[in-house]
């Protein structure tokens, strides 16, 4: 009886030990703040800068890109990792005629590229949009695997036609890849 006892106890001591490990390793997070890659990214495009930009009062790290421009940043993406970025245009592109800026982002593991989000940004035509726009992505089926993100902006959205890249002023703001 006492046998029982004792390996039923070092049952329910195994599961307890085993469930808070895992409660714990699932409840961690991480961050990993891209802006620290961008010195290392490749650039396509001019000009690119980086630094603080304020948009509606939030200010954020962040990189001002080129109306056509290609950023390339190359990370291993941890488990449960979610892109998430800002988007917006400067403020001094908020009052002058334009069509906003096209951005996407995508992801390439060396076989294939996928488009994890497109988003057009038009602030002199939507006011509402005269912030900074939150976007996220899931990057868990690239777990565990170094891949290569890329940022891009394109002067015009693909269905409105000719390029127009008047005022546009795009900015990536606060890029971190996060787990949950």
């Amino acid at each position: 009886m006492q046998t029982n006892r004792a390996a039923l106890t070092v049952v329910v001591i195994l599961v307890v030990l085993v469930g808070g490990w895992w409660l714990f390793h699932r409840g961690s997070s991480q961050t990993i703040d891209l802006m620290t890659f961008y010195d290392q990214a490749q650039k396509d495009g001019e000009p690119w800068s980086a630094g603080n930009v304020t948009l509606a009062g939030e200010t954020l790290p962040a990189i001002s890109a080129p109306a056509n421009g290609r950023l390339h940043m190359k990370v291993r993406v941890p488990d449960d990792g979610w892109l998430k970025v800002s988007l917006g245009l400067k403020p001094e592109a908020w009052d002058k005629e334009g069509d906003g800026v096209y951005f996407f982002v995508g992801v390439s593991d060396g076989r294939a590229f996928e488009v994890l989000f497109t988003q057009t940004v038009d602030p002199y035509r939507n006011k509402s949009e005269q912030r900074w726009i939150r976007v996220s992505a899931d990057l868990s089926s690239y777990a565990g695997e170094e891949v290569e993100l890329v940022f891009n902006t394109r002067a015009s959205a693909p269905e409105r036609g000719a390029a127009d890249a008047r005022n546009d002023l795009p900015v990536w703001g606060a890029p971190t890849i996060s787990t949950r």
